[in-house]
């Protein structure tokens, strides 16, 4: 036994005692999250010289090469103070669930570098269930916040995350020591970030195709807009086999366009055609709309219906970044607790008010 656990650890770069630890793999989690994993860096920008060097709009979001990222994060923190914080979406969740009592894992890959171990250190210090790939040869995944008068510029490079193996994870589904499943008749939900389906479509079809069924629901996080119009095929497919699907307003009007939907409302009726599910539409401080035919989890479908929600005021904004994901966290932490869904959309939104009073995703 001592050697498949020892193998196990080399294999996944992380800790496999049966101790309780960050590799307590005896205890199959509610909530299993696929993800992207980013090292975070949040720089003040005094002004926009920076970004008019590089060719970067203020406020504007998306992806860059590692080479240009390592760069103009070297040259803004040469002259300011640069946090370094866990990032990624589904990371996020996981973190703040394990802050709200519900643990959850995570399953990412990072690269054998300082960042890797820069990541693995702030994983075990922050005592969240992890098993990472590690991926010889290929950066961590890095993502570099430049905020500018509380407006946040955004740039990331998933680095080793895009080699996360499908293989490594089917064996870690079939080992009998080490699965993270539970039971098909036991609730759980395999959560996929949206940031996270790109060069990933074997991982995410071996998990619909194999991972998923009765009362093991697929939980999908739309993410991006660029990241829906890039990958439509995998991502409407994705929402199709999903019982929970989140996303913001301008994520959803991009599906929906891609759909070939009039708007949001009509695609969200599309979508429910497929079976029982829970739409949430995120508005910022506008609120959420949930669009849903859900009863409960052992019924068919019910009525289709829309409600809309407003969202908790914030005692202050201080950073909105993972506002979405927090919300995710408070609204699953709800309904595992079989809380109606009228109380965990309050939740998640009380949830994401707590969280952008912060620097990064963190409650107070």
């Amino acid at each position: 036994m001592d050697y498949l656990y020892n193998a196990y650890a080399k294999l996944f770069g992380v800790d496999t005692s049966p101790d309780g630890t960050q590799g307590d793999f005896q205890t199959p989690r509610k909530i299993v999250c696929f993800g992207n994993v980013l090292l975070d860096r949040v720089v003040p920008l005094q002004d926009l010289e920076l970004l008019k060097r590089n060719d970067v709009t203020l406020g504007s979001k998306g992806e860059m090469d590692m080479e240009k990222l390592n760069n103009i994060t070297t040259e803004a923190a040469s002259g300011s103070t640069c946090q370094h914080n866990l990032g990624g979406s589904a990371l996020n969740t996981v973190r703040i669930l394990k802050q709200l009592d519900t643990p959850a894992q995570f399953f990412g890959a990072i690269g054998a570098d300082k960042a890797g171990e820069h990541v693995r250190s702030i994983i075990e210090e922050q005592g969240v269930e992890a098993r990472l790939q590690k991926i010889e040869d290929v950066q961590t995944g890095q993502c570099l916040c430049l905020m500018h008068n509380d407006n946040p510029t955004l740039y990331a490079c998933i680095g080793a995350s895009a080699h996360f193996s499908a293989k490594e994870l089917r064996h870690a589904a079939l080992h009998s020591t080490q699965s993270f499943l539970r039971p098909i008749e036991r609730k759980q939900i395999l959560y996929v970030e949206g940031f996270f389906v790109p060069q990933r479509e074997e991982v995410c079809d071996y998990i619909m195709q194999e991972l998923v069924r009765e009362r093991r629901h697929l939980a999908l996080n739309l993410s991006a807009p660029y990241i829906v119009s890039q990958n439509f095929e995998k991502m409407m497919e994705l929402a199709q086999r999903a019982l929970l699907i989140f996303g913001n307003r301008q994520e959803f009007e991009e599906l929906a366009r891609m759909a070939g939907s009039e708007n949001v409302e009509q695609m969200a009726r599309k979508l429910l055609e497929s079976g029982n599910k829970i739409i949430l539409i995120t508005n910022g401080a506008s609120g959420v709309q949930l669009a849903t035919n859900y009863v409960d989890e052992l019924s068919p479908p019910g009525h289709l219906r829309f409600e809309d929600y407003r969202a908790q005021s914030a005692d202050y904004l201080v950073d909105a970044t993972g506002a979405g994901d927090a919300f995710v966290a408070g609204f699953l932490h709800d309904w595992l607790k079989k809380r109606s869904l009228s109380e965990c959309v309050r939740n998640g939104c009380n949830v994401a008010a707590k969280v952008v009073t912060q620097v990064g995703c963190n409650l107070p």
